[in-house]
């Protein structure tokens, strides 16, 4: 297993808004970040980055939202029981992340299920926020 995330892994993330793209690959890092502790078995690592990953994909999560209501994106709350659905499952594996092999899985899951979320969720309101105004280049300065 490679710890290491390739361009094209990056890329996945990639939907065309810039402040959410970068969220997006702040998630991956956290994930990357998550199996690389369970690949040596830092137990406490690996609950602290799980709990960093909880709350940065938590204010992702509300970004989105926030967007998606603000811009009264049609598909609205179909997304949000989406994002809901994986805050239980997280929940739920926070639970058991004790085990160095649930931390690897969750890592999988989670990256897993984030690419199938951007692919089938996030990508389909591009359009619409750029439509309504959004500045798809729009984002924080990182240093």
């Amino acid at each position: 297993m490679s710890s290491r995330s390739t361009s094209s892994e990056i890329d996945g993330f990639e939907i065309g808004i810039a402040e959410i793209d970068l969220q997006h690959r702040q998630l991956n890092q956290l994930l990357q970040r998550l199996r690389n502790s369970a690949d040596k078995q830092y137990g406490y690592a690996a609950n602290a980055i799980l709990g960093e990953l909880v709350i940065q994909t938590r204010i992702h999560f509300a970004v989105e939202e926030s967007l998606m209501r603000l811009l009264s994106y049609p598909e609205t709350e179909a997304h949000i029981a989406e994002h809901r659905h994986l805050m239980e499952q997280l929940d739920k594996f926070r639970l058991r992340a004790q085990d160095f092999d649930v931390a690897d899985g969750l890592a999988s899951f989670i990256q897993t299920w984030l690419h199938e979320h951007i692919d089938s969720f996030d990508r389909k309101f591009v359009a619409h926020f750029i439509g309504k105004g959004i500045d798809p280049s729009a984002a924080p300065k990182v240093d």
